[in-house]
């Protein structure tokens, strides 16, 4: 049930995306704006049947949208871009499996001061929408919506040449959320804390280009906690790489990579392969690079 309100939310989305880009027959054109929206959708699906070479008979969906709507005008610049993105794996005879599920939103405000510097406020979200497992479902739940769920202000300036982008706020503000109190020591936050904050510095690099018919964008965000440990630094890392193959069907990459010292797990580094213990017994934690890619072929869609 949970599966098909979800696939159900993200078609609803992707019709809204396409209902808001259809020109109003008596609206005139916003010049100061302009927006788009890039969709995909995947599916696959394995059926074996007395198949002596083994296996499982699987079915595989996956969705992207990638939304963007931007507004210049003299001084003033404002971007907004929404990226949500799930899938998931349902392997019969073994169980329901998530293979992504992100929601990050970006928007930058920012006043023209010299050159192609500018003042800028910037504001970002994260979180995922659907419970995540350590295993299949019914297994040890690792995430749900707004656990964990960060939310980030900075002041600071941004520097712009062509596709590259350049944001250093030294005044950020950084809230994580973790609703569920069971998954608060895996995030960093106390057994009683909902919201974490955090006042630090943060940079965020971001560049889009178009390279021999490959349609490149990555973003950065770095991180450092002035009141503690400003020296180990949070980073979330994302790549989107299309290439299209007809009108409709195009090839799609997708990767994150996350590094955060205060979200561990276990280790499997031990001896014959079991997790390293402390003095009391109990099994240590440890952070680790968190990476993530999907890659496959997709029906994708511009809505501009």
């Amino acid at each position: 049930m949970k599966k098909t309100i979800v696939i159900a939310v993200l078609v609803i989305i992707n019709t809204l995306f396409a209902r808001a880009q259809e020109p109003a027959a008596s609206a005139a054109p916003a010049s100061n704006w302009t927006s788009w929206a890039l969709t995909t959708l995947s599916f696959k699906q394995t059926s074996l049947t007395d198949w002596a070479a083994g296996g499982n008979g699987s079915a595989q969906f996956g969705s992207t949208i990638d939304a963007n709507a931007n507004y210049a005008k003299d001084k003033i610049t404002f971007t907004n871009r929404l990226q949500v993105a799930y899938g998931f794996t349902q392997t019969f005879g073994v169980g329901f499996q998530k293979n992504a599920d992100y929601i990050i939103l970006n928007n930058t405000l920012g006043y023209s001061l010299k050159g192609r510097f500018s003042g800028t406020l910037a504001y970002s979200f994260k979180s995922q929408i659907s419970p995540g497992y350590a295993g299949n479902i019914g297994s040890d739940i690792v995430s749900r919506f707004f656990s964990p769920a960060t939310m980030s202000l900075g002041a600071g300036a941004t520097w712009t040449f062509k596709g590259l982008t350049a944001t250093f706020s030294p005044l950020t503000g950084n809230v994580q959320f973790v609703s569920d109190e069971g998954l608060r020591a895996r995030y960093g936050n106390e057994a009683d804390q909902f919201a974490r904050w955090e006042l630090g510095a943060k940079l965020r690099l971001s560049a889009v280009a178009a390279v021999e018919g490959l349609n490149v964008s990555t973003t950065c965000d770095v991180f450092s906690n002035y009141l503690k440990k400003p020296q180990n630094m949070t980073v979330d890392w994302t790549l989107a790489v299309s290439a299209p193959l007809t009108k409709f069907i195009s090839f799609s990459l997708n990767c994150r990579a996350i590094y955060d010292d205060k979200i561990k797990f276990k280790s499997l580094n031990g001896p014959d392969g079991h997790p390293i213990l402390d003095e009391e017994g109990k099994v240590k934690l440890f952070p680790a690079l968190q990476f993530q890619e999907i890659a496959g072929i997709t029906f994708s869609y511009k809505f501009q």
